[in-house]
């Protein structure tokens, strides 16, 4: 046998055909090495085999839909359609059964396995059907045949509860009781007359015009800023950046928004409030046994028209946080019209309390925490107004409104829990000297892209705006004089 002979001529044929590639490549303006250096050697779950070649299968998913009377039928997309692979290949060597049992052994495993195919690249599939071809005149080689579906991850389908939904459901609870609540007290306060009326007017009419005055509230306004699209730094904050930012992500969408939109929205949010608050004065005014309801979803319609004129759910919670604390001031004896008058502005106070917390609530629900340490923050502050609630209750014998007030308590640590779980904690860091935030984001994160993040969390003094009280870490000119840095210690 001339083994040199054939293989010269073997040598002889793989030249021409590189010199042919060679050619056809400068025809096409390419290179003749382009496409074979992109040839990946082929492999099932790490063991190899030479590819002689194969074909796939592609496509969508299409149910045909024909109607009676109808000749173009509808073709309904229904997804992508399975991705399968059919290969061809050959082991060849003095070990070729050993190469061919490690490869049925690949083969025979439970499970989707790796493949990489000499165009596609690595695919995770399942094998549906191996065939090994043995030829006695070929001797130590042997053939395969392989096909292949892609697939992906066993999905089930996953429950959850809507958390947000359950807090606007139980905030709305609590105002309904806070109103059966009144109206008991208010009946029969009402039959002392028109000084008990005032009474209800005077309360009215100092709770609205405070809430209008917290809407003013410079902060709230300067929040405007952060509905606009970009990034204006850390002292203006953007809601656009989602989760872990100073100032907490909207779930608007304000791509579009612009000066003059949010001026606009804004103007039209301090109308809103000025109406509802038009109605509740004119619903104290005109108070009896038949216009109860007016009056108490008059109060409702002032938080409401609070909440829709913050846009930062933070800045709900702490603009209705100061208005929970208001308190009617009025003179009154210990006449029977005096104790009536009282027992109106009391109950007025404690309409106005439960129904600016359930507002609080609904606030906190669609705050978004920017670690779990503040979503444990804010599920701390919303609870002591709850709590505190709770015992003004209990004392008063108002059993509805406690019902409503545990109910809504429930449901406020179900969804800070739920939705602070999935966040990362804050850690303390120390630090001997200054370094710049790039560094700390490296040592800290293993990621200097998260700097803007870290210098946010921190809140350092800003050299050019002078001396603050300082938080908990301080990044001057882009060092760091932290001696207590604490920052997101997720990855």
């Amino acid at each position: 046998m001339n083994v040199g002979g054939g293989a010269g001529a073997v040598l002889g044929t793989t030249s021409g055909i590189s010199n042919l590639a060679s050619s056809l490549a400068a025809r096409l303006g390419g290179s003749a090495g382009s496409y074979f250096d992109q040839l990946r050697p082929a492999s099932f779950r790490g063991v190899p085999f030479v590819s002689l070649g194969g074909e796939g299968g592609f496509g969508r998913r299409n149910e045909l839909h024909e109607y009676p009377l109808r000749d173009t039928p509808w073709v309904e997309d229904i997804g992508r359609g399975t991705r399968r692979f059919r290969l061809f290949g050959f082991v060849v060597g003095d070990d070729v059964i050993a190469q061919r049992d490690f490869l049925i052994a690949a083969c025979e495993k439970e499970g989707v396995g790796s493949l990489v195919h000499p165009t596609f690249g690595r695919r995770d599939v399942s094998l549906m059907d191996f065939r090994s071809i043995e030829r006695w005149e070929k001797g130590r080689y042997f053939e395969f045949e392989f096909e292949f579906i892609e697939g992906g991850p066993r999905v089930f389908p996953a429950s959850t509860v809507a958390s947000g939904s359950v807090v606007e459901s139980a905030a709305d609870g609590l105002n309904v009781a806070a109103a059966l609540n009144f109206a008991k007290t208010a009946l029969t306060a009402i039959a002392y007359g028109a000084a008990v009326l005032g009474s209800a007017v005077s309360a009215a009419v100092g709770w609205y015009t405070s809430a209008k005055n917290f809407i003013g509230d410079a902060r709230n306004l300067f929040r405007l800023l952060t509905n606009l699209p970009g990034d204006f730094g850390r002292f203006a904050g953007s809601a656009t950046v989602p989760t872990f930012s100073k100032y907490p992500s909207s779930s608007v969408d304000t791509s579009g928004a612009t000066v003059a939109s949010l001026t606009q929205a804004a103007t039209v949010a301090r109308a809103n409030l000025d109406t509802a608050s038009a109605t509740l004065d004119a619903a104290a005014r005109a108070l009896d046994a038949s216009t109860i309801d007016d009056f108490t979803a008059a109060v409702q319609g002032v938080t409401d028209a609070v909440l829709a004129a913050t846009p930062d759910p933070a800045d709900s919670i702490r603009l209705l946080t100061s208005l929970a604390g208001y308190l009617p001031s009025g003179a009154t004896t210990t006449s029977a019209i005096g104790t009536a008058m009282a027992s109106m502005q009391s109950a007025c106070s404690d309409l106005f309390r439960r129904t600016t917390i359930a507002s609080i609530a609904v606030a906190a629900s669609t705050y978004e925490p920017t670690s779990s340490d503040d979503a444990a923050r804010v599920r701390g502050q919303v609870l002591d107004l709850i709590d505190a609630e709770m015992a003004v209750a209990g004392d008063q014998g108002d059993d509805e409104t406690y019902e409503a007030l545990r109910s809504l308590r429930q449901a406020i640590v179900s969804d800070l829990n739920r939705r602070g779980a999935g966040l990362p904690a804050i850690r303390t860091f120390v630090f001997g000297a200054p370094l710049p935030s790039l560094t700390l984001a490296s040592r800290i994160y293993r990621d200097a892209a998260r700097a803007d993040e870290l210098v946010a969390q921190a809140d350092p003094v800003h050299p050019a705006f002078g001396r603050h009280r300082r938080g908990s870490g301080d990044i001057v000119g882009g060092r760091c004089h932290a001696r207590l840095l604490r920052v997101d210690a997720g990855a």
